[in-house]
């Protein structure tokens, strides 16, 4: 049977990574990365596919989906 390590205490509330925007973050060994911004000017992105490529990088970039 697998052993899994938790990442938090247990907290009714749940548990917050990166508390603040300069702290980073990565997953699957990826170096780690602070708050990614997606659509900063939202109104200038005119099509979906702009705003999806945004959220691809930004998955990217944390390592959570792979390339």
């Amino acid at each position: 049977m697998p052993t899994y390590e938790r990442l938090d205490y247990g907290s009714p509330d749940g548990s917050q990574w990166g508390g603040t925007s300069t702290d980073a973050i990565g997953f699957f060994g990826t170096t780690p990365k602070t708050l990614q911004l997606v659509g900063e000017n939202l109104s200038t992105a005119t099509h979906a596919s702009t705003l999806i490529s945004s959220v691809v990088s930004a998955l990217k970039a944390y390592g959570i989906v792979g390339t």
